[in-house]
């Protein structure tokens, strides 16, 4: 059985709002805002930045621009920025496109269910896989890094609920073909802290606890609570999304991913090793309200950090 990590052990965190965020809302941001928001979770200190996905545009059209984000980031700041950057990569072209503009790690997405996989990916669960064993064979000739997504790991819209012992064979098998990180996403925002507990023991008996992550969602405002369950299960790598922005546009009524800075604070607050500058991913936050002329579902970066970073 794997061993879970002391509470005083550092926090790996993904900003997925520059991809996950923006992929769902009704608003296109230009290249020159997404950068905005990439450059400034890069700055906050968080370990590393979702910053787009090479999908085909007709599937997303909000994310089109892939290509121009990556190499107006790297004219910016260098090729070492993608350092700390991952993106979203399909099929085995979106990885050959993906690599072309210079990632150096890009993450997979595999359904939990045929119906969820079927509407995300256009394939069935066992093709998908099959697919993903030549994105990693690809990526292992090429020195790049890739992580693998287990959507709907809680919870599907088409088939209801998810046996736990499936997602166990899917991180198995994505362990096995040499997955860096493997993130359990709460796509529609149905797990619980109970649910969560429960799912990464399982998965930690068969795959090493330091290569989890959690994706979650607040559709039904567990969120948080379920971030805690993790965070007292072993779990060390997070993802958030800035000012609680997102949702998936292949799952109905899927809203806003946990929100970034939201998460940070909280984990802060019982003592864990959070090295990314909260505040000033807050900042970043109000200047995301600006620019969408709106208020965002996160709470920190209107209330204000109150006293002490952590009580560790």
């Amino acid at each position: 059985m794997s061993q879970v990590a002391a509470p005083t052990e550092r926090i790996f965190f993904t900003e997925v709002g520059p991809r996950d965020g923006l992929q769902n809302l009704p608003e296109e941001l230009p290249p020159p805002l997404k950068l905005e928001l990439i450059r400034g979770a890069l700055d906050s200190g968080v370990d590393q930045v979702e910053a787009t996905a090479f999908v085909s545009p007709k599937w997303v059209p909000k994310l089109a621009d892939a290509e121009i984000v990556m190499s107006q980031l790297v004219e910016e700041r260098g090729a070492g920025a993608l350092d700390r950057v991952r993106v979203l990569v399909p099929n085995r072209r979106g990885l050959e496109r993906a690599m072309h503009a210079g990632a150096r790690r890009v993450i997979v997405n595999l359904g939990a269910t045929d119906g969820f996989n079927q509407h995300n990916l256009n394939r069935s669960v066992k093709e998908t896989v099959t697919e993903i064993e030549e994105v990693a064979r690809q990526a292992a000739r090429a020195g790049c890094q890739w992580d693998a997504s287990l959507s709907v790991a809680f919870g599907c819209p088409y088939e209801g609920q998810v046996q736990p012992r499936r997602v166990v064979e899917l991180a198995v098998q994505m362990a096995d073909l040499g997955a860096s990180e493997i993130s359990l996403a709460d796509t529609i925002g149905v797990a619980d802290p109970g649910a969560v507990a429960q799912l990464v023991r399982l998965v930690a008996d068969r795959v090493p606890v330091t290569g989890l992550s959690l994706h979650l969602h607040d559709t039904r405002g567990m969120g948080l609570a379920n971030v805690l369950s993790g965070f007292h299960a072993g779990v060390r790598r997070f993802e958030g999304s800035i000012g609680g922005i997102g949702g998936c546009p292949f799952a109905p009524r899927s809203t806003g991913n946990v929100c970034s800075e939201d998460l940070l604070y909280l984990l802060q607050r019982v003592g864990a090793g959070v090295a990314v500058d909260v505040e000033r991913l807050c900042s970043l936050a109000q200047r995301l309200e600006q620019i969408l002329g709106r208020e965002l579902p996160g709470r920190l970066y209107r209330a204000g950090i109150w006293g002490p970073a952590s009580r560790g």
